[in-house]
C-alpha cells in the first residue's frame, strides 16, 4: 500500500494540503492544466511526461523504483502516452500495473472502459473537466483515509 495521505499545511498560505498526486501525462498543456486544478483543490502536485525519447522506457520497467511515484499518494495516468504512439518502450498498461503493484491508488484517463478496483483504481474519460478529475482524486484520497479496500488487510 502507498504512503498515508499527507494533510500538511502549505507553508506560504496556511491552506490544508490533501495529499500528493503524480500526474503522468504526455501533453504539456494538459499536464499543466490538470496540475493547476489539483493544486487549487488542495493537493501537492508532481508531474511527469511518461516514457520519452530516446527509448520510451521508464525506471519502473527497468526494475527500478520511480522517485516521483514514491512521493505520491495517488497517480493520475493518461493511457495515451508517447510510448503508445510510437509503439516502443513502456506501454501505459505496464505503467498502470507497476503503480498498482507498488500499492498506489490510480486514476486512469482513457477512452476505453475497463475494470475498476474500489478504493484503488478508478477510470475517467480522457480530457476530463475540472470537476470530474478533482472528484475522482478526492474519492481515492478518502478511500486511503478510510483504510484499505475491502478484502485487503490493514497495513
Amino acid at each position: 500500500m502507498g504512503p498515508p495521505p499527507t494533510h500538511a499545511r502549505d507553508v506560504a498560505t496556511g491552506a490544508r494540503r490533501e495529499g500528493s498526486v503524480l500526474i503522468v501525462e504526455a501533453d504539456p498543456a494538459e499536464r499543466g492544466r490538470f496540475g493547476a486544478w489539483l493544486e487549487r483543490a488542495g493537493f501537492e502536485v508532481l508531474t511527469c511526461p511518461g516514457p520519452t525519447e530516446p527509448d520510451y522506457t521508464c525506471l519502473g520497467s527497468r526494475g527500478r523504483a520511480c522517485p516521483l511515484a514514491a512521493e505520491a499518494d495517488i497517480v493520475v495516468l493518461d493511457m495515451s502516452l508517447d510510448s503508445e504512439a510510437v509503439v516502443i518502450g513502456t506501454p501505459a498498461e505496464e505503467l498502470l500495473g507497476l503503480y498498482l503493484l507498488a500499492g498506489h491508488r490510480v486514476v486512469v484517463l482513457g477512452s476505453r472502459p475497463g475494470e475498476e478496483i474500489p478504493g484503488r483504481l478508478t477510470r475517467v474519460r480522457r480530457h476530463p473537466d475540472w470537476t470530474e478529475l478533482a472528484e475522482a482524486v478526492r474519492a481515492l484520497a478518502r478511500a486511503d483515509e478510510d483504510g484499505p479496500p475491502a478484502g485487503e488487510p490493514p497495513a
